[in-house]
């Protein structure tokens, strides 16, 4: 039978030390011979016995390994699962599993599952339907943290309004859930990265400082950092995100002669388009529409309103005066049971 062990100190295979990059002549002495295919950008080895794959850049080494639980039908799938055995900081894997999944780091933007890093070395877990089908063994890169940066003294209020924000979301939502879309704030190369959005429009100071204390991942679904305006949900866009995000909304421009009837507020709301380019989006609704930080208010409007636009009925609503006010507006939201926006994030929705 197989043995994988990781251990503090090493990491072998059927009792042979091994390091990564590890050389395929090495995995065929241990494992014996295998099947090889030499795909476009790689070339990949099948241990169809044992349920072994590993990737190769050049043919030589192996970047990562894969015990494949459930063979699929690629070509390059094990015909049989990996059924040895793998002993993690001397435990049984999946028993270590089931006790420590608050250990489990995510990999990469979007990661629902995560891996357990030990001795330079991750070992990820590849779901579906909530089900394991695969572990991944590669090498293990730390990130290198980036310095947090110091909040303006203007936007230090913004810190207890975070504060206040996660304890709320925290009493609903489990840290754990695969939703809970949380992360450190931006740092400099972030701001001088993602700031500018175009020549004179930049994400401005109060957006900027809002982020330095915190930031979101992206999540194709949807955030438990989200805000309920009326009954529909806006949902946190990841700062590196918004210059992405304010493109689309500049792509629904229309050309002078072909602008329907504006319905809005032209005392408070500046704009003779569909969206004025100085509304910098930082929430959405996933539906084409937007909350916008406003960075350009007609005579009698204020900067900093919040703007909801809406795509289909061209509707702009100011929702809030200021961030801040829209911040306060949702933690309130929270203290006062109006939670239903977090139904699915849980896994109630459609549950009597």
């Amino acid at each position: 039978m197989t043995k994988f062990s990781l251990s503090k100190t090493d990491f072998q295979i059927n009792n042979t030390t091994v390091q990564f990059p590890i050389a395929i002549d090495i995995l065929k002495k241990t494992l014996g011979e295998c099947r090889h295919l030499k795909k476009q950008y790689n070339h990949i080895y099948t241990w169809d016995n044992h349920g072994i794959i590993a990737f190769s850049k050049e043919g030589t080494n192996a970047e990562n390994i894969m015990l494949d639980l459930k063979f699929g039908h690629y070509d390059y799938c094990s015909k049989n699962p990996f059924t040895g055995d793998f002993i993690f900081d001397g435990q049984e894997l999946f028993k270590f599993y089931e006790s420590n999944k608050s250990q489990l780091v995510k990999l990469f933007k979007g990661d629902k599952t995560g891996a357990f890093i030990l001795n330079g070395i991750s070992v990820w877990f590849d779901k579906e339907e909530d089900k394991i089908t695969a572990i991944d063994i590669s090498a293990y890169e730390e990130k290198v943290e980036k310095q947090k940066m110091p909040i303006d003294e203007k936007f230090k209020h913004f810190e207890s309004l975070w504060k206040e924000w996660i304890e709320e979301i925290s009493k609903i939502v489990s840290k754990d859930n695969d939703y809970y879309n949380l992360t450190d704030g931006i740092s400099a190369e972030d701001l001088e990265e993602h700031s500018i959005l175009e020549e004179e429009i930049e994400i401005p100071a109060a957006l900027q400082n809002f982020y330095k204390i915190q930031n979101v991942e992206y999540d194709a679904v949807t955030s438990a950092f989200q805000f309920l305006i009326g009954s529909w949900t806006y949902d946190l866009i990841p700062f590196e995100d918004i210059k992405e995000e304010w493109n689309s909304i500049q792509d629904l421009q229309f050309d002078e002669d072909d602008l329907p009837e504006l319905e809005i507020d032209l005392e408070k709301i500046q704009t003779n388009n569909y969206a004025n380019p100085k509304w910098i989006p930082f929430a959405t609704g996933r539906n084409g529409d937007y909350l916008l930080y406003d960075t350009d208010p007609a005579e009698k409007g204020k900067f900093g309103q919040i703007i909801e636009l809406q795509n289909e009925s061209w509707e702009r609503n100011i929702v809030a005066e200021s961030l801040e006010e829209l911040l306060k507006n949702e933690i309130n939201n929270l203290k006062t049971g109006k939670t239903e926006h977090f139904d699915f994030i849980n896994g109630k929705e459609n549950q009597d």
